[in-house]
């Protein structure tokens, strides 16, 4: 086992599972939010961040790869 796999995972394993249970947690509030107080403040903060966040996620993950490349 190298010293870049933990316990069987390599690092591009754990790091999507850890994308993908941010994702999940994003959307579970974000879903949560916009079925109890559809026009509050909050809402539109936290719907607003999300989409921000997300936005950056994608243009750091494909920026990465082809400066990789």
């Amino acid at each position: 086992m190298s010293e870049h796999e933990a316990r069987g995972a390599t690092a591009g394993g754990v790091r999507s599972v850890l994308s993908l249970g941010v994702l999940v947690v994003a959307a579970a509030l974000a879903g949560v939010l916009l079925l109890r107080e559809p026009g509050s403040d909050l809402t539109k903060l936290v719907i607003g961040g999300w989409i921000a966040a997300l936005g950056n996620v994608i243009g750091f993950y494909f920026g990465s790869r082809s400066a990789g490349s």
